[in-house]
């Protein structure tokens, strides 16, 4: 049986719908709506991923791994920021094809088959152009377990997949007793990825970024740490956001390009 997700038809007509309204309101607000298209990406599983494409023609594809917060505008004004200074970005909602609510426990439910047949469709259609893979929270283990699969089932005598790897704010670990070190998810052994990682100074993470490093350092990667002083986790879209939260949230685009640059710019 072909598993459906309610990325349908009329689920991308009421897409359509709502970025032409979303559009309106950014622009009342202030702020640029760039041109978007969706690309749709069908798996043998039957599962369908879309991605919304804010369009570049450089050399570099990011695509954000989201959905830890829903849809939010300031993602995906930050994309179209990033597409506006030539870096082509989508917005992939990983759990919306499964139907899957809100909850940590549902990153571990998307199959690594699905992740694997994905990246390797984006790898076949995009095979000239570099690629940075970007996602925030608990997404992260999802970002990890997708180069990890692709790089069981598609890796041998193939160029890495991806160029890198940008972690806002990652939470990998399984689970945070108060003054016990925490017990990372097991992808993070098994990590072989150049990565920057986004750490908010005022957070439970920052306090773990070094322990962090050095496990995926142990495990083959390269990893940069960018710490940002005075945000918290999920800063952008905080119900009790500060003001220099949302200064930072208006400049995203700008930040996550500037984390790239060492993903971009590395030799091949």
């Amino acid at each position: 049986m072909r598993m459906r997700s309610h990325y349908g038809d009329g689920w991308l007509g009421m897409l359509a719908w709502r970025i032409f309204a979303l559009c309106g309101l950014l622009t009342a607000s202030g702020y640029a709506c760039a041109t978007s298209n969706n690309v749709a990406i069908e798996l043998p599983s039957g599962v369908q991923i879309v991605s919304q494409r804010y369009a570049a023609e450089s050399g570099v594809i990011a695509i954000w791994l989201t959905g830890q917060f829903g849809r939010t505008k300031e993602e995906h004004q930050a994309a179209a920021d990033m597409a506006a200074q030539g870096v082509e970005t989508w917005v992939t909602d990983m759990l919306a094809p499964y139907f899957l609510p809100l909850l940590p426990s549902s990153w571990s439910q998307i199959p690594d088959q699905d992740l694997a047949d994905w990246l390797e469709q984006v790898r076949q259609r995009n095979p000239e152009r570099r690629i940075v893979l970007i996602s925030t929270g608990r997404v992260a283990s999802v970002l990890l377990r997708t180069v990890e699969s692709w790089r069981e089932r598609f890796g041998q005598g193939v160029v890495e997949v991806v160029d890198g790897a940008l972690l806002m704010f990652p939470l990998l670990y399984q689970e945070l007793t108060p003054g016990q070190e925490p017990d990372y998810d097991p992808i993070v052994d098994r990590t072989r990825l150049d990565m920057v990682i986004l750490q908010p100074k005022s957070s439970a993470g920052y306090w773990w970024r070094d322990r962090l490093k050095q496990v995926l350092e142990r495990a083959g990667s390269r990893v940069r740490i960018n710490v940002l002083p005075g945000l918290r986790d999920g800063f952008y879209r905080r119900g009790d956001i500060t003001e220099q939260e949302m200064a930072a949230g208006e400049r995203l685009g700008q930040m996550l390009l500037d984390a790239m640059q060492p993903l971009i710019h590395k030799e091949k």
